[in-house]
């Protein structure tokens, strides 16, 4: 195992290696996973080469933390402010089997006037033989109770979506095509999942959040720091808990993971 921080285009990180030779580089800014590379040295994870590191927006690319509120579903910023928050790296877990990263994000409630909460979230990246596995956790430390979406934004790479496939989401075991465009929420499914393209085969369960959201733009939309094409080159499949937003009581925590294995 072995663990530096580094400047990546100009902004902090912590990059992991695992027993394995597979890699994870995690920025400070969002404590936003940016790449993972298996033990073959393969890219799993999708960043657009047009989204600036450094800021001040959110990278378009890896895992995105989605926390306190998804998408404009509340008053506050889109997608909420943990994916633009500078996170402390607090430790490195140096195990031979399972090496983490853990970060940590602690809130005021006056920090954010129209959502008024105290609270802890910790992220936790783990190299799992053959897995990344992405644990969000939550701990309301203050004396009122409060309610949040919390999603992990996980753009995969997927080389050509329009011959991508994913199950696990419909129910009987359907197929989810994705020839076109898509943004939908699935709610109440307990996966896994597994995704096959033409550049992975992957593997995704979660524990804890209680949805999945998948995305793609397709070819007509226009996102300023998506490079032409590049919609054909990822897949978000998002574990997530939307639908039912979570309830802490003071006090209380609670804690979500995604855990993507490569497959056969």
């Amino acid at each position: 195992m072995h663990v530096q921080s580094l400047m990546v285009e100009g902004a902090p990180a912590v990059q992991l290696q695992g027993p394995a030779r597979d890699t994870v580089t995690v920025l400070l800014r969002g404590a936003q996973v940016i790449s993972w590379l298996d033990a073959g040295g393969v890219e799993r994870l999708y960043r657009s080469p047009l989204s600036p590191l450094a800021g001040p927006q959110a990278v378009r690319g890896g895992v995105p933390v989605i926390f306190p509120q998804f998408n404009e579903r509340g008053l506050i910023m889109r997608h909420g402010f943990a994916r633009t928050r500078v996170w402390e790296w607090v430790t490195t877990v140096a195990t031979s089997v399972e090496p983490q990263l853990v970060f940590r994000m602690q809130h005021a409630a006056q920090e954010t006037p129209l959502w008024p909460h105290d609270c802890v979230c910790t992220l936790t990246v783990a190299l799992v033989p053959a897995d990344l596995r992405i644990t969000l956790a939550v701990h309301n430390t203050g004396s009122s109770p409060l309610s949040f979406h919390a999603a992990l934004h996980t753009y995969l790479e997927v080389g050509d979506v329009t011959q991508t496939n994913l199950t696990g989401v419909l129910p009987q075991g359907g197929v989810l095509s994705l020839a076109e465009p898509i943004d939908q929420l699935f709610e109440s499914v307990p996966g896994p999942f597994a995704l096959r393209s033409p550049a992975a085969a992957l593997d995704i369960a979660h524990e804890g959040f209680t949805d999945a959201v998948v995305w793609n733009p397709g070819p007509q939309a226009v996102i300023a720091d998506l490079p032409a094409g590049g919609f054909a080159r990822f897949l978000c499949v998002e574990a997530a808990s939307v639908g039912v937003p979570v309830q802490l009581a003071p006090g209380a925590q609670w804690q979500g993971s995604q855990c993507l294995r490569t497959a056969a």
